[in-house]
């Protein structure tokens, strides 16, 4: 942040004043969240959050596969598996007498499964449908903490771009000044240069920071997966947000949902591996059978029993005990990795939440330090390299701020995604 630009003045009470809205402002977002209806012309974080629970495009797929999991629990549900088989045989028959009859066969059929096969497709597929669930739980967690991030950066972006915006105007009005004394023979035309040099400076800084609130926009436009065919503003108090305790999970809530998904993943893949052994056992088709040929009627029962000698469930059995030690094994990895994630995300907040502090407590000691500068400026008792010396450190140290509030606030939200806890 070293090369941000010159100082920025600031009225003493702009503190209290930020703080109020900072209240309002996350009150607002809390207690009043709005639907995020079409071309909303301006977009909280929480209104952010309803727009990518909408469109987002990995919550889309992920809904879809949700969809596509109804499937196979749908076929699974009725009581048996196949249909029943109806067959109808009619034909003419010559008797021995040179008679004309006609034969005519009627048959009902029904394949029965043996060995829970059935109750194994309900199993595998209910987990199956579960694990999609989850996944769509869990990418909505990863999917919020990304935006939230991305409207984070932007509101700490167009922050910058204010107090970038507020030191180029500063540094105009010191090149006039400058000017003005250097006509009256009081300094040397070489700090008319260093004067100009720190504006072009500073007006520089203001078209990147332009040009990074444009590019932040439009990089949440993409994660949201909606771009609103008016101009948006999105607008939130980004030391309120820094602000705001972390959320935490309800008591019971259960266990994150990645290790739902892998927990569910196993399920159905155990299920399938037990399927895949138990076709082994033959099928039956049970059935009832009606002749009539001439003048002859018989009645008949079926049986059918398919004989497993070749296609025994191979393929289910190996790729299902290979998915459940895969999953197995993820899950046993995930078991460690995620406490150790909501550990490190604790720290981090706890270390970007005391910097803050740090921080916070200067800011009225940066107010004095301009207002002194200039004064002495004006009445000749500092040059010119001392006064934009100290406007520049006194830039920095509110960029500082600025990029404390933001990693105060970062830190908060990957705390609440790794404890999944969803906006």
């Amino acid at each position: 942040m070293g090369a941000r630009g010159p100082p920025f003045p600031k009225r003493s009470s702009s503190v209290s004043i930020r703080s109020a809205t900072a209240a309002l402002g996350l009150a607002a977002a809390l207690l009043c969240p709005r639907p995020g209806g079409a071309d909303p012309s301006r977009i909280t974080l929480q209104d952010a959050f309803v727009l990518a629970r909408q469109h987002a495009p990995a919550l889309v797929e992920a809904r879809a596969r949700v969809k596509a999991a109804q499937g196979p629990l749908a076929s699974a549900a009725p009581l048996l598996r196949e249909n029943p088989q109806l067959d109808f045989q009619v034909g003419p028959r010559r008797l021995a007498n040179g008679d004309s009859g006609l034969d005519v066969a009627v048959g009902l059929a029904q394949p029965f499964e043996l060995g829970g096969k059935q109750g194994l497709r309900r199993e595998a597929a209910r987990a199956g449908l579960s694990m999609e669930e989850a996944r769509l739980r869990d990418a909505e967690r990863l999917v919020l903490g990304d935006v939230a991030a991305a409207y984070l950066r932007l509101l700490e972006a167009r922050e910058h771009l204010k107090l970038v915006s507020a030191s180029a105007e500063a540094t105009a009005r010191t090149v006039q000044a400058t000017e003005r004394r250097y006509e009256a023979g009081d300094v040397p035309a070489v700090d008319v240069n260093v004067a100009k040099v720190a504006h072009a400076r500073a007006r520089a800084e203001v078209q990147v920071a332009q040009g990074e609130v444009s590019a932040l926009q439009a990089e949440l436009e993409g994660r949201l997966g909606y771009r609103a065919g008016s101009p948006v503003t999105y607008e939130d108090d980004l030391r309120g947000l820094a602000r705001a305790a972390p959320r935490t999970a309800p008591e019971g809530a259960g266990a994150r949902a990645d290790l739902v998904a892998l927990e569910q993943e196993q399920a159905r893949a155990r299920a399938a591996a037990t399927l895949g052994r138990r076709q082994v056992l033959p099928d039956v088709t049970l059935g009832a059978r009606y002749q009539k040929e001439a003048d002859e009627t018989v009645f008949l029962g079926t049986l059918s029993v398919p004989l497993p000698l070749f296609a025994r469930g191979q393929e289910a059995r190996l790729v299902g005990e290979a998915d459940a030690r895969r999953a197995e094994g993820e899950l046993r990895a995930a078991r460690i990795v995620v406490p150790a994630q909501v550990q490190a995300a604790t720290d981090r907040y706890r270390a970007s939440r005391d910097a803050l502090g740090a921080l916070e407590e200067i800011l009225p000691l940066l107010d004095d330090n301009e207002a002194l500068a200039q004064r002495s400026y004006d009445a000749g008792e500092m040059d010119l390299a001392a006064f934009l010396l100290i406007r520049r450190d006194t830039l920095e140290a509110r960029a500082a701020w600025l990029d404390g509030l933001l990693r105060v606030a970062l830190a908060r939200v990957q705390l609440e995604v790794e404890t999944g806890v969803l906006p």
